[in-house]
């Protein structure tokens, strides 16, 4: 009896886990673009890329605002 309990545990937490799981590479496939038909471990890679991309784009942002900031205030860029 207490086997099948735990063995009924064990499933239910098996499929909440692939329930949450399923939840968050349908998010991926809807943030990352591009990825909403590739297959799981090419949505993966896609995804490790794209944050790649954006760290990119916020540094470079970055730069050309403290580039902008400089120049606003009269300042030589270095």
């Amino acid at each position: 009896m207490e086997v099948a309990r735990r063995k009924r545990s064990l499933c239910s937490s098996r499929r909440r886990r692939s329930a949450a799981v399923g939840r968050k590479v349908r998010e991926l496939r809807r943030l990352v673009p591009g990825a909403a038909v590739m297959p799981t471990d090419r949505l993966l890679v896609r995804t490790a890329d794209y944050i790649a991309q954006l760290r990119a784009r916020v540094e470079l942002l970055r730069a050309l605002s403290e580039l902008c900031e400089g120049h606003g205030r009269g300042d030589s860029p270095s």
